[in-house]
């Protein structure tokens, strides 16, 4: 039975440190919660990993993961040995969170552990990627070169994920500032402009009675409209955040007009390449394409991968499995398919990685492109409507004058 080393909250407020042998988190949760404490966090003991913290896990910013590598990798090729490289990195950084790991990375590879299986213990800030990348620069006796493989790899990955940003960036502000002036003139404006001619008992056109009327339902019920739509996004989240919610959005994602479609040339760019980066340290395919799994952030996607391994490991080829499953584009499918029989494997998975990067990025352009204007235009189509409803009853009574 595991031991783990918990840090529990007791009722006077203290806290203490125990180790207990347990099946799971989940019953030493149990447990402590039966003798009316509260646990904290829990880590088996001689893994170096936290199994369960409430304080949840600190994040990484992945430029530092980045800058670390970089200048790891500048210290090897200068001939400095690990610990002595690792010295100079830890003595440079500030003391933070990501200096703390290395610093238990360093003791541990002083004490004769391998460079990969001193990184493994903390998988949650250095990716199975990496982990893989180092142990197969180990087997290769060459870690430098692993090293700038992954940096290569962590680089492209790294400009696809900031194209997508910036493309989403503009319509995303574009269509808040929408809703807000939207929401602003039927709160604040029509109510104020309309209400004069009501007073007056002017006979309202049928437009700017609607207007009027939406405008007032919002007003009446703004704190049941808040609470719906609050309790309608938190179900959501919720729903989401489980397996079976978030594997039913991923599916059915997938299958949206040009969203999916962008889907899936995103994760065939970041899958291809990280396979390519695997294959290049010298992991065979068996074993580079559960790693490679798990760099694919679609449900769907990961569990049609899961299937290909299964293939493969019947005896069939790697295109016709990724053919079978029918997720990947036809045409990454075909150059895998040629790569294989030719041997080069690993150079078609790079090339197919770079095609549908560029790929990508020309239909972010074409998606920047288009639908900034069309915001555009929506917006201006609702605002000229509220204020064209606005002002018919001024060019009512200018009519009747005349």
């Amino acid at each position: 039975m595991p031991e783990y080393k918990c840090k529990i909250a007791i009722k006077d407020g203290k806290f203490l440190e125990r180790v207990i042998l347990a099946d799971s988190v989940k019953s030493i949760k149990r447990q402590i919660i039966e003798d009316g404490n509260f646990l904290v966090s829990a880590q088996k003991t001689g893994t170096g990993r936290t199994n369960f913290s409430f304080l949840g896990q600190q994040r990484i910013r992945p430029k530092d993961l980045y800058s670390f590598n970089q200048e790891f990798l500048t210290l090897l090729r200068a001939g400095l040995p690990v610990v002595i490289a690792f010295d100079a990195l830890i003595e440079k950084r500030p003391e933070s969170y990501f200096s703390g790991i290395l610093k238990k990375v360093r003791e541990d590879i002083s004490k004769g552990e391998s460079v990969s299986n001193a990184f493994e213990k903390y998988e949650y800030v250095f990716s199975s990627l990496y982990i893989a990348i180092l142990r197969s620069g180990e087997a290769s006796g060459d870690i430098p070169s692993a090293i700038e493989e992954y940096i290569e790899y962590f680089d492209r990955s790294l400009q696809i994920r900031r194209k997508i940003k910036a493309a989403s960036v503009y319509p995303a502000i574009l269509t808040v500032c929408s809703i807000l002036v939207v929401g602003f003139l039927l709160v604040f404006v029509v109510p104020t402009i309309t209400g004069t001619f009501v007073e007056a008992g002017a006979e309202l056109p049928m437009l700017t009675s609607l207007l009027l009327g939406f405008s007032e339902a919002i007003r009446s019920n703004f704190l049941l409209i808040i609470g719906i739509v609050s309790l309608v996004v938190f179900s959501v989240s919720y729903y989401l955040k489980t397996d079976k919610g978030r594997f039913l959005w991923d599916t059915y994602y997938l299958k949206l007009p040009f969203l999916g479609e962008l889907s899936v040339i995103y994760s065939t760019s970041l899958f291809t390449s990280s396979l390519s980066t695997i294959l290049g340290g010298g992991l065979p395919l068996n074993q580079a394409l559960p790693i490679s799994k798990g760099m694919i952030q679609n449900g769907f996607m990961r569990a049609g991968i899961k299937n290909v391994i299964q293939l493969i490991e019947h005896g069939q080829g790697f295109a016709k499995a990724l053919h079978e499953i029918d997720i990947f584009p036809d045409m990454a499918v075909r150059m895998i398919s040629a790569g294989e029989e030719g041997g080069s494997l690993e150079k078609v998975l790079k090339d197919v990685a770079v095609f549908y990067e560029k790929d990508l990025e020309s239909r972010l352009s074409i998606i920047t492109s288009t639908i900034e204007p069309l915001l555009m235009v929506l917006m201006g189509i609702v605002i000229g409507f509220i204020m064209l409803a606005m002002y018919m009853p001024i060019f009512q009574m200018a009519g009747a004058m005349s």
